[in-house]
Formats: structure tokens, sequence, C-alpha cells
């Protein structure tokens, strides 16, 4: 008996480092995709993300009127390219306009050679847009924002407000994104929730890497891993720091916080720890391929977003056994059980200074955080079913 596989297609907007792009490499690496012919277009080939793919995943790149669309007018203004600047214009236009359905189909045509029996828009913002205008049989949107806080249709609302509800089916990846998205566009349960898979054989087997960093047992290590972006949180960890100083020097005397990561306020950031004079204290690492070989060196993460849709890497400390201080989000403490195995602070510049001098002066709490993560483990097989189920 043949089996026909069907045609799937995930669709994102880049590759740059970021919880999508590891989201979708573990999901793929974790299902059984045998029964499957999947494709991913990337439609603006930006980032060195999404290379550790299954080798049966065709990757489709987009045509040239994409490389504008996951650039802010700001940040386009700011590279000083002029021909990006008429791209990213042209989309505006386009989208302000309502011609944008007529651009998208004319450019599906150029770059997809087959009818897919589902299309998923793995992110939130032009990736609907993409996949609402094109012939698949199925659509599904993934949502990754939470939209009360950061909505990326705000621009386009009424253009949105119009394309979400012919949506088949709508994803969030916590209770949250689908409460705050509800609020947004009242779809009710057209949109339903399957939160994150994680791969484990994959953060352990990186975790094994060799590394020259060395940290001083007498200090209180502390490591940060995200994109230097306003969302996350890294101008209010460096300012408690510099509060924590000022309060008593004796406090960071002590302590090391590494940043690993780049992002849009990678410069800002550099100058704000240059100005505040700490950068004994604080360093900004920048991008590195594998984060995992130096995460399980450390005593404690620290994650001080304004607002986590999931908090993936939450989940990447923990199975490392190193236990997280989060601010409060809508997953955080569902994630980690606070004051047994992590500590979830009020979502504030005081809620982040108050959690740390609780950890720097009871810093036998670090080992009690360590001891209880002994046994911990994030149980994927609920949603990997969920997911097999949207693609069958």
């Amino acid at each position: 008996m043949i089996i026909l596989k069907k045609n799937i297609l995930f669709v994102v907007d880049e590759r740059k480092m970021g919880g999508v792009s590891v989201l979708f490499e573990d999901m793929m690496t974790l299902l059984d995709i045998t029964n499957y012919n999947i494709d991913l277009l990337i439609l603006h080939n930006n980032g060195d993300s999404l290379q550790n793919l299954p080798e049966s995943i065709n990757v489709i790149y987009g045509t040239p009127y994409f490389e504008a669309i996951d650039y802010t007018m700001k940040d386009v203004i700011k590279k000083k390219n002029i021909n990006l600047l008429f791209k990213k214009i042209r989309v505006v236009l386009d989208m302000k306009t309502g011609r944008i359905e007529k651009v998208i189909k004319k450019e599906r045509k150029k770059i997809l050679q087959k009818q897919y029996d589902t299309e998923i828009a793995f992110k939130d913002g032009f990736t609907a847009l993409f996949t609402i205008f094109g012939d698949s049989k199925k659509k599904i949107h993934w949502l990754q924002y939470e939209y009360k806080k950061t909505n990326p249709n705000q621009k386009y609302d009424k253009l949105f407000k119009r394309i979400l509800p012919q949506f088949n089916q709508i994803i969030a990846v916590s209770d949250n994104v689908k409460k705050c998205f509800n609020e947004v566009y009242n779809l009710g349960d057209r949109v339903s929730v399957i939160y994150n898979v994680i791969n484990y054989d994959k953060i352990l087997k990186k975790a094994n890497g060799e590394s020259d960093l060395v940290l001083d047992s007498k200090n209180i290590n502390i490591v940060s891993v995200g994109r230097l972006h306003q969302a996350k949180g890294y101008d209010r960890l460096i300012n408690v720091i510099a509060k924590l100083r000022n309060f008593n020097e004796e406090l960071t005397r002590n302590l090391k916080i590494y940043i690993y990561g780049d992002g849009p306020l990678f410069f800002e950031l550099k100058k704000l720890i240059d100005d505040l004079k700490l950068n004994e204290t604080i360093i900004l690492v920048g991008q590195v391929t594998n984060p995992y070989k130096y995460i399980k060196k450390f005593d404690l993460f620290v994650l001080p977003s304004n607002f986590e849709a999931f908090g993936l890497v939450i989940i990447e400390a923990m199975t490392l056994k190193i236990p997280v201080l989060a601010t409060e989000t809508s997953v955080t403490n569902k994630l980690i059980n606070n004051n047994v195995n992590g500590l979830v602070v009020e979502n504030s510049v005081d809620g982040i200074y108050n959690g740390l001098k609780k950890i720097i002066e009871n810093r036998e709490l670090i080992a009690e955080y360590k001891n209880n993560l002994a046994d911990y483990f994030y149980d994927n097989n609920e949603q990997l079913e969920k997911i097999k189920q949207i693609l069958d």
C-alpha cells in the first residue's frame, strides 16, 4: 500500500537567533516527520540560525521583495542603505493601500512549486499575510507574542482584523498568549494552546562541548542569554546592578554577570555598562553558537524580561540544573516552582533588585534551588501529539 505524504509548508520571516528558530528546529527533530514532505520558507535570508534541521526538510528562500520585511523603518534608516529603504517603503505602501494581497500572490508563484495540504505561518506579523493570501488547503497561524503588551500587527490593524478570522486554526504558545490575542481579536475557540517543546538530547550534547571559560568560585556567577531587544529588559538588569552597588558596594564586589546574545540594543547596552562603570561586573559577550556549554558553568540564570510569551530559555537552563531568577510574565510561575527551584520576582526594576539582593545575601539559596532541580524534566509528549494532529 502506497501512503501519499502530505505537503506541509512552514513560513518564517528570517533566521536570526531566537526562540522561534530554536522551537522550529526542536519540533522538526522531535517529531516523526517521515509521513510528510516538509518545506521551510524563509522569506528573508537574514541571520545564521536554522542550520541544524533534519536533512529531509527542504529550505526555500523568498524573492528580493521580502528583504526588508523583518526590519523596522528605524532599523532600515540606521543602515543607510538606499536600496533597502526603497524596498521597505514599497512594502509599507503595499500594506497601507491593500495592494499587498496582489503582490504576495505574484511573489508566491516565483517561489513555490507545489500545492500544500497545510501551510503554517510560524511567526506573528507578515508571515500571516503571506499564508492567508496563498492557495494552501489548510492555513494555520502560530502565535509567539503577548498581544496586549506587544502587537506586531498594530500599524496595520484593519488589514489583520480582516485576514486573521480566515485561518482554519490559530495556535498560541501559552494560555496567556491566547488570552491576550483574544482580547484584541476576539476569535474565541478558533485559538488553541500548544506549549513549546524542547530537545533535551541537543541541550545535553551541546553542554558537553569544550569551553575555555573559567569562573572564580568565590563569585556569584550569573548568566543570561537572549536577543538584546527592549522586550528582554537587559537595561533594567544593568541599572539594578548599579543600584545594588550604590546601596552597598559589598553586594556587587563578588558578582559577575555574563550576557550572551546580540540584537539592536547591543551598543546602547554596552554604552550603559561603560557609563555606569560596571565593566568589571557585567560582561556583554555577544552572540555565540553554543550557549549551553557556558550556561552549565554558572550559579544562576537571570531573565529580566519586560514580557515573555513562553520563555524557552528557562526550561533550557533548568534542564542543565541551573536555577532561574525571572520576572513574572505569563508563564514563569508555570515553569518555575517559586522559591523551590528558582525565583519569580515582580516584573519591575524593584522586583529584580529585591530578588537579586535576596540571592546575594542568602547565597545558600542557590545550592538549595540546584538540589531541587536534580530530577527536573519537562515532558514534551502531550505537545508533540497535538502538533502531529495538526499536521495530520
